[in-house]
């Protein structure tokens, strides 16, 4: 079993799930109650990786508009209100990312979750897709003091997950991913069909995987090399 005693550790939105549809949904609800520009799925795709807060924040800015802080707060309550009530209307799994999620299983892998998520609304997506059995923790920027990038989020996980930090990959699909990884001093898989504004290949990860069928031979690959 080539994995035996690695915790692989998964970012959420854009990497298990394609969660784009739902938020962007959320999302033009606010932009629409504040009389902004909607957002496209694109723009969405673009702007999720730091948390609905951040979303916001940036879908306004496409108005021109800045929200004082506790404006901020408050439509940030109402967006996880409005996202939370129907979380997984169009939300999915990304294609084979159960099957793979199996055979790595077999080849002696656990999984845990760290996403910049709310936790409760990261638990409750993946109850609503039936996975969230699969992870051994799930932690949400919520959960810790400092999140994505900063190494204690990936740690925080990891430890809950009873994972070790030298049998730990980071699979992801961000800046935000890229290093929390780096600055925990472990490797980074991305993906390359998830949510950033900067190109995979610009954030310079160990591998890129264009499909979960491809993540096991990464992985291989990854400890041959010792990276």
């Amino acid at each position: 079993m080539f994995l035996d005693g690695f915790t692989l550790v998964f970012d959420l939105d854009g990497t298990l799930v394609e969660t784009a549809p739902d938020l962007h949904r959320a999302t033009n609800q606010i932009m629409n109650q504040e009389g902004l520009d909607k957002v496209t799925l694109e723009n969405v795709r673009a702007f999720v990786g730091q948390g609905a807060r951040a979303l916001i924040q940036r879908g306004a800015a496409k108005s021109n508009v800045k929200f004082d802080d506790e404006k901020l707060d408050k439509l940030t309550l109402q967006f996880i209100d409005i996202y939370q009530t129907d979380i997984a209307a169009k939300s999915h799994l990304f294609e084979d990312v159960e099957s793979t999620l199996d055979m790595l299983s077999s080849e002696g892998a656990k999984f845990c979750v760290c996403t910049n998520k709310n936790t409760a609304l990261a638990i409750k997506l993946l109850e609503a897709l039936s996975v969230a059995h699969r992870f051994e923790s799930i932690v949400g920027a919520d959960a810790v003091a400092h999140k994505k990038p900063h190494k204690d989020h990936y740690l925080h996980a990891l430890n809950a997950a009873g994972g070790a930090l030298n049998k730990s990959i980071m699979i992801g699909d961000s800046v935000s991913d890229v290093g929390a990884a780096r600055n925990a001093g472990v490797p980074v898989i991305l993906v390359s069909f998830g949510y950033t504004d900067i190109a995979p290949e610009e954030l310079t990860p160990d591998a890129i995987i264009n499909h979960y069928s491809e993540l096991p031979n990464s992985l291989k690959s990854l400890l041959e090399k010792g990276t």
